[in-house]
């Protein structure tokens, strides 16, 4: 007799229901975490997950303000595939696919509507990599270097508003009108070498540290130190540093970066950043600062923040730019609702009028 027949025909549809919920819970996921999806090979595990995020920009050169519809580049609409399997009880194996997909994107979009970026899917990550219980991680393919995000530690709740990355909001927009400087040019958070081609290595975690290594090619290459601590008062610490030489570039000789973020059990949190530059030849002295005081309250994140960066496009030249951001966060829904607001201004010969945005909009995980 085969097990069906021994199932009432009511039992038997209360267990097909469960598996279609079952099937339907795998495709979508909140924040909280990937939902697992079938895989083609029934030893690897495979995670789907990814966020759509899009918002209103409202900008103002001085001369001409317009509202654009945009995909928000502090964190890009995207999907990714991730897979992970087991070779023995010490050393686990995994693989990622990464893309994302911009229309309009709040860091490109000019004053007149034209966006600097195509409308189709570009990479974000193609990779694999090994990792060690005792000896740490090993990665391979296209990712991020070892420096990237060390200038970019955030604890404030607000980074999906704005965070030391300033250009992302709206740096396509020009000081002085169409043909003007950019924001995107006077402006850089210096952080590493960004995603590439790459091997990389991190060490394991001790005492809260890890240290990373990677090369790109024989003339680009980095080093990183990052920080992870909670501490019995509530307080949260996360800090990172990196060294980064792209031999590639005929401008930049070296650079370093480095940012630190503290969470209070208070609510109240800091965030700093730095970075320096090192130019072949000399001539100027590039080098920025961002500060950002926030509070979370609940589901609720504020923050007021601070930016500065000189002779990043021409020596002599100065740039400052004040925010302000609220997100709300719903995580029964995997959604967070934020509006930030920045005024931004140059230092340099014309004096051009200062430039006002606003962006408004919600990001939503599955």
């Amino acid at each position: 007799m085969s097990v069906r027949t021994t199932i009432s025909h009511t039992a038997y549809r209360r267990r097909v229901f469960s598996i279609i919920l079952g099937a339907s819970a795998a495709l979508v996921a909140t924040s909280a975490g990937a939902a697992e999806v079938s895989s083609g090979n029934n030893e690897v595990s495979l995670t789907l997950s990814g966020q759509v995020n899009r918002a209103l920009l409202w900008a103002d050169d001085g001369s001409n303000s317009r509202v654009f519809h945009v995909d928000n580049d502090n964190s890009s609409t995207r999907m990714r595939l991730v897979g992970a399997g087991t070779l023995n009880p010490d050393v686990k194996v995994g693989a990622q696919i990464e893309v994302q997909f911009e229309s309009n994107s709040s860091s490109d979009i000019t004053i007149d509507g034209t966006s600097g970026s195509p409308d189709n899917f570009t990479k974000r990550k193609l990779e694999l990599n090994l990792d060690h219980r005792r000896f740490g991680k090993l990665w391979l393919g296209y990712g991020d270097t070892a420096s990237n995000g060390t200038a970019e530690v955030d604890l404030s709740g607000t980074a999906v508003a704005t965070y030391s990355n300033v250009p992302r909001m709206a740096g396509g927009i020009e000081f002085g009108g169409l043909g003007g400087t950019p924001i995107g040019d006077v402006y850089s958070n210096m952080d590493g070498l960004d995603r590439d081609d790459r091997i990389r290595y991190d060490s394991p975690s001790l005492g809260g540290f890890t240290i990373s290594a990677s090369n790109a090619d024989s003339a680009k290459y980095d080093a990183a130190v990052r920080y992870a601590g909670i501490f019995a008062s509530g307080l949260k610490l996360v800090a990172a540093a990196g060294y980064a030489v792209d031999k590639n570039d005929s401008t930049i000789e070296s650079q370093i970066s480095g940012s630190v973020s503290v969470l209070l059990g208070s609510g109240f949190n800091l965030t700093g950043a730095l970075g320096v530059q090192e130019l072949e030849g000399g001539g100027r002295d590039p080098q920025f600062v961002y500060a950002k005081l926030g509070y979370i309250r609940g589901a609720n994140a504020f923050s007021v923040d601070f930016a500065l960066a000189e002779e990043i496009d021409a020596a002599g030249e100065d740039f400052s730019t004040i925010g302000l951001a609220y997100v709300r966060s719903f995580d029964n829904a995997g959604t967070e609702i934020y509006i930030g607001a920045r005024t931004h201004s140059l230092d340099t010969p014309g004096n051009p009028d200062d430039i006002y945005a606003v962006l408004a909009g919600a990001r939503v995980k599955f």
